[in-house]
Parts: C-alpha cells; sequence; structure tokens
C-alpha cells in the first residue's frame, strides 16, 4: 500500500468536519502544549497534554463521525493527521475529499459479477 492509497482510506474515516476539527484541534493541543511543557521542564505533564490530544482525535471517532480510528499504520497516521491539518489551513483539503467521494462513487457503482 502506498502512502497516496493510505491517505485516501484515512480521509474517507474523516468525512465529517467535526471529526475533522477534533483531530485538528487534538494534534495542536497535543504537539505545542506538549512542546512547550517539556521546554518548561514539566515531562508528566507534557505526557499527559499529549495524550489529552490524542483522547480528543480519538473521540471524534466515536462522538462524530461514529466509526474506529484508521489505525492500521499508527506513524502513517500521524503524519496523515499533520498532512490534514495542513493541507485543510491551506485549503487543498477539499480536492482530497473530491477525490475521496469520486472513489468511493466508482466503487459504489462497479457492476456485480
Amino acid at each position: 500500500m502506498s502512502f497516496d492509497d493510505f491517505w485516501l482510506a484515512y480521509l474517507s474515516q474523516h468525512r465529517r468536519s467535526g471529526t475533522r476539527i477534533c483531530h485538528y484541534v487534538g494534534t495542536t493541543v497535543g504537539l505545542v502544549g506538549g512542546a512547550a511543557l517539556l521546554l518548561l521542564g514539566e515531562y508528566l505533564l507534557a505526557i499527559l497534554i499529549a495524550v489529552l490530544g490524542y483522547g480528543l482525535a480519538i473521540g471524534g471517532h466515536f462522538l462524530v463521525e461514529k466509526n474506529k480510528p484508521y489505525a492500521t499504520k499508527p506513524i502513517w497516521g500521524f503524519y496523515a493527521d499533520l498532512r490534514m491539518l495542513k493541507r485543510a489551513l491551506t485549503g487543498e483539503l477539499e480536492a482530497d475529499l473530491k477525490r475521496v467521494d469520486a472513489l468511493r462513487a466508482s466503487i459504489d457503482h462497479r457492476p456485480s459479477p
């Protein structure tokens, strides 16, 4: 599986904007808060804030998307979180979501064997 294949599968599990917002907030809180606390020497709090951030992202799946987190490749998943945030901020994410919709539509309309 290429990262592009993973990326499209990952996005298919993050269709609702509320789920993506949970990821954006969780990723930002975990990274920025965790890094700031590490710099301040608050190691236990840094771990706790990172866990809180991850919990926010995971919670979006159960509370908003009504699915399970797409965790087949955790390192790729973390990178996909960062990519999703970056592409949302730059306006590029919408094109990716349209690719997911087009792929899903082509699969749904394949003739039965």
